[in-house]
């Protein structure tokens, strides 16, 4: 009998979660995996936008070396590979000479903020 009382009282002492308490802790969570999964796909594109950039900067150098050498800009992205630049991976680079001394150069992406960016010559922005 009293191994029986026993029982009954750890029964009643044992602690555990409530099906409530349950229910919250998986809503906290989902709402952090939510906003975790948002702020991953805003740096993702970033990402994708620096990686543009950085392809268009390191581009246009290789265009005014090659110009150095050569006394004209090359049509496409074999002739500045020839003078050391290095196409980055997934980033699709255009050349539009415009002009015996000025170019544009466009560097497109899919994923980043926006489709493409593009540098001017004869300013050395990127738009």
């Amino acid at each position: 009998m009293i191994h029986w009382q026993f029982a009954q009282r750890k029964l009643r002492q044992s602690k555990g979660f409530t099906l409530l308490e349950l229910l919250v802790v998986v809503a906290v969570l989902g709402t952090l995996a939510a906003i975790a999964i948002q702020q991953f796909v805003i740096y993702r594109s970033r990402v994708i936008d620096t990686q543009m950039r950085s392809a268009l900067k390191s581009a246009a150098i290789a265009m005014e070396s090659y110009f150095a050498d050569f006394q004209s800009y090359p049509n496409s992205v074999p002739g500045i590979t020839a003078v050391g630049y290095r196409p980055t991976s997934g980033v699709a680079l255009t050349i539009n000479v415009t002009s015996n001394t000025t170019f544009t150069l466009t560097a497109a992406k899919p994923s980043g903020t926006q489709a493409s960016f593009l540098l001017d010559s004869t300013t050395g922005l990127i738009n």
